[in-house]
């Protein structure tokens, strides 16, 4: 009788145990990790001759509240940039959220990112689903950026930008020069297996946010279409001669809201 009321006090002492470490995990994963946000500095072959930061995926909403921006925005002048850019999915579900985002204080915030060569900003997929593209397109335009479908710019000597809208073909990457710093912006990774990478030197990319939850046979189950092939880090898609791919792990969180050993991130580069 001794040995089994020992061995259920074991019991229930083990349960106790790994019920606390559950709960301190998804406490760690849902309040504390998501606000960690870390700066990253790719190691880049061919290095750019202005400093630039990259941010991604804030999938402003009910997981990521607009509140939040002020410190992305703060963390973004504290890196002195010379040239921003956001890789699209600024919205999570726009109809589900529109009514109760603050557009004008968004609009400030965005305001307040201080870029001397510019800013610029390209759609990702949940910018476009359901009508929210015009209220990407006004409210990063109030907000100081400009955004590119399709395009390609010029935001110093030397240095050719293209933005890709979320779907693109790629065509408008054929119109890069053949020498400076050249910059495409494409928000879905994966693209990077059959667009014309040789017109450019460095891909930048979100989308994937690392899955989210980084673990062994779980983490590829849950990549998105588009972010399969390429959900995290730094890549050479297409091998020499072609453009580096680099993949942000984003801000913001979609579909369940943790983030585990995928930390929110800035990228500098330069």
């Amino acid at each position: 009788m001794a040995q089994r009321h020992t061995h259920s006090a074991a019991l229930l002492a083990g349960t106790a145990t790994l019920t606390a470490a559950g709960l301190g995990l998804a406490y760690y994963a849902s309040r504390l990790e998501p606000e960690r946000l870390v700066v990253t500095r790719p190691p880049l072959e061919k290095r750019p001759p202005l400093r630039v930061v990259f941010f991604s995926d804030l999938h402003i909403g009910r997981t990521c509240p607009p509140r939040r921006l002020e410190n992305v925005v703060r963390r973004i002048n504290a890196l002195k940039p010379d040239l921003v850019l956001f890789g699209g999915d600024f919205f999570a579900k726009f109809l589900r959220d529109a009514w109760a985002l603050p557009f004008s204080e968004l609009a400030r915030q965005l305001r307040r990112i201080r870029a001397p060569k510019g800013k610029y900003a390209v759609l990702g997929n949940h910018d476009v689903r359901e009508g929210a593209r015009p209220f990407f397109e006004e409210l990063f335009a109030a907000g100081g950026f400009t955004v590119l479908w399709d395009e390609v710019v010029y935001p110093a000597p030397g240095v050719a930008l293209c933005g890709l809208s979320p779907y693109s073909s790629g065509r408008a990457l054929r119109a890069m020069p053949a020498d400076g710093w050249r910059i495409c912006l494409c928000h879905m990774p994966d693209k990077a297996r059959y667009l014309p990478l040789k017109k450019a030197d460095l891909m930048l990319s979100g989308h994937s946010h690392a899955g989210q939850v980084r673990l062994p046979a779980v983490t590829r189950l849950i990549l998105p279409p588009g972010g399969k092939f390429y959900p995290y880090g730094l890549y050479r898609p297409q091998g020499p001669g072609a453009a580096q791919l680099y993949v942000s792990r984003g801000i913001g969180m979609s579909g369940v809201p943790f983030r585990f050993l995928a930390p929110p991130e800035l990228v500098v580069l330069g």
